[in-house]
């Protein structure tokens, strides 16, 4: 309950800090980020769970309909001091429940809500620093990354089609119970056309790109490999080699204290002078990540900056070529967590100061 108890006086000292009442929280990623990675979804293809938790600085409510407040209370919550507020399909919502518990006080939310002040992003910077649990967590998840990848690659064949592999890989992620959030496969012509390639028919002739998000105790992990049936020709070597180089400087530039604002504007800079200008507008390009998939919106708010026990994920895309990898900043050193010691690796950067170990193009 440790980690519970220091979440919980983050969310005291942030409602202190900013006059709220109550804090609702009726997202699936911040209750598992509370609860140390439980699901609060039975829906899940929803950002929004079955259970919301209501919490001010004296007294904390799970809101449930009759179905769920049992499991939350017995198994996720169990010791939690959360106080169980019973709703059946004839009640009135989730969130006027939420709103009636607060009692007309001044109320935030990560959901919409009549009455509420919305602040996501307030919400989503409590996750950092990220605790030792967590840490190790991460440490184990980006393992498995590497390992899932790797075995999925090396059953690769041409003549198999992009669904096969698809196949493959799935099995693979559940037999770690590891939940998949977005699966990109994508060969040849179709990752010269499209960034987000999802699985078809199509036969894999030489090249493949596999870009899962993978999430494990609630954790995220956005990924890209690039496999290649003999030798990758000149193109795509280049291209893989330019994404590489610019991520290999960002993971460098991450350090405490250094702006979002500025990782952003370094990024356009490096693909200007790789000359992918044509191509800097036609992805994001990442951001913090942890239990939210990722949380984009702090490349454009000149106020917040890089802290240590902070993971990232930023996405380098050109037509034909992406990087994206696990990286968080443990003690102000940057380290590749999804590099287990199972995918083959390059290095990129010209000294040992930028010197980063990334991913090379898998040759089957």
């Amino acid at each position: 309950m440790e980690d519970f108890e220091r979440k919980l006086n983050r969310i005291y000292g942030y409602l202190e800090r900013n006059k709220y009442d109550g804090m609702v929280l009726g997202r699936r990623d911040n209750f598992s980020w509370l609860t140390g990675g439980e699901e609060s979804g039975v829906v899940l293809n929803t950002e929004t769970g079955f259970i919301y938790l209501v919490i001010t600085r004296t007294k904390r409510w799970a809101v449930a309909m009759r179905a769920d407040i049992d499991r939350a209370m017995q198994e996720q919550l169990l010791g939690a001091g959360f106080e169980p507020c019973e709703l059946d399909w004839k009640s009135i919502s989730k969130e006027e429940q939420a709103v009636k518990l607060l009692e007309g006080g001044s109320i935030v939310s990560d959901i919409p809500i009549e009455g509420a002040v919305v602040d996501l992003e307030g919400i989503y910077s409590l996750e950092y620093p990220m605790t030792k649990a967590e840490l190790a967590r991460y440490e184990e998840f980006g393992k498995l990354c590497d390992q899932i990848l790797k075995y999925t690659a090396d059953k690769i064949h041409s003549g198999m089609t992009e669904n096969e592999v698809k196949r493959i890989f799935v099995q693979q992620c559940a037999q770690y119970d590891i939940d998949i959030d977005v699966l990109l496969i994508g060969s040849d012509e179709r990752i010269l056309c499209y960034r987000h390639c999802t699985p078809s028919d199509k036969v894999v002739e030489k090249t493949l790109l596999i870009s899962p998000a993978l999430r494990k105790w609630g954790l995220h992990a956005n990924l890209a490999r690039i496999v290649s049936i003999g030798e990758p020709d000149e193109k795509l070597r280049k291209r893989y080699d330019d994404v590489c180089e610019i991520q290999a400087e960002i993971i460098v530039a991450s350090k405490k204290g250094v702006r979002f604002t500025d990782i952003f504007d370094l990024q356009e800079k490096l693909y200007l002078e790789k000359g992918y200008a044509d191509e800097w507008m036609k992805h994001l390009h990442g951001g913090p990540i942890g239990y939210m998939l990722t949380d984009g919106a702090v490349m454009f708010d000149q106020e917040r900056t890089m802290n240590t026990g902070q993971a990232y994920e930023w996405y380098v895309t050109v037509s034909g070529a992406k990087s994206a990898e696990l990286v968080m900043n443990i003690g102000d050193e940057m380290k590749v967590l999804s590099l287990g010691g199972y995918w083959p690796t390059r290095q990129y950067g010209s000294d040992d100061k930028s010197k980063v170990f990334l991913p090379d193009i898998l040759i089957l």
